[in-house]
């Protein structure tokens, strides 16, 4: 955790969370973003009927978990839908980059899930994908994961004006 700055440890003092680090969830989103549009643009090419169907059915359960208000497992379903496109033809190996990677980022994700309609976006982009690797465009699915792994940013913006204490630069 301390490798990833998630905590401060300092000696005789004791281990404290570590504020978020602004600069640090720049570089989540950008990694993700190298990685996730090159796995959407494989997708997209060699889009089966089965992945086709396990993001439809993750697309179905996210749109219950907004009915019922439950972030939490939304925020899991998040996840996977990328996994599964991530994990479609390539091994978990890359996966496992990128989740390393987006701690950080993962604290804004988490933070934001409560912002107004934040919970109903998520699954809208992810439908916006889901539609665009379906039907084999490219250029809109590539646009798609863009759009929707940028969203950080304004999450970001929106939790700096509500809660600066959590952040640093």
């Amino acid at each position: 955790l301390a490798d990833e700055r998630l905590i401060v440890i300092l000696d005789r003092s004791g281990t404290y969370v570590s504020r978020i680090n602004i600069k640090d969830v720049q570089e989540s989103q950008f990694i993700r973003e190298s990685l996730e549009t090159a796995t959407v643009r494989y997708a997209v090419k060699n889009c089966n009927t089965d992945l086709a169907e396990k993001l439809s059915m993750l697309i179905e359960q996210q749109q219950q978990c907004v009915k019922d208000d439950n972030r939490l497992r939304l925020s899991e379903l998040d996840d996977l839908f990328h996994r599964t496109i991530v994990e479609f033809k390539f091994s978990n190996r890359i996966w496992k980059i990128i989740n390393n990677a987006k701690a950080q980022m993962d604290r804004v994700r988490i933070l934001a899930l409560p912002l107004p309609r934040r919970a109903t976006e998520i699954v809208e982009e992810h439908s916006r994908i889901y539609e665009a690797l379906c039907s084999g465009n490219e250029k809109q699915a590539v646009e798609a994961m863009t759009f929707h792994l940028n969203t950080v940013f304004t999450s970001l913006e929106q939790l700096l004006e509500k809660h600066h204490e959590y952040f640093e630069e």
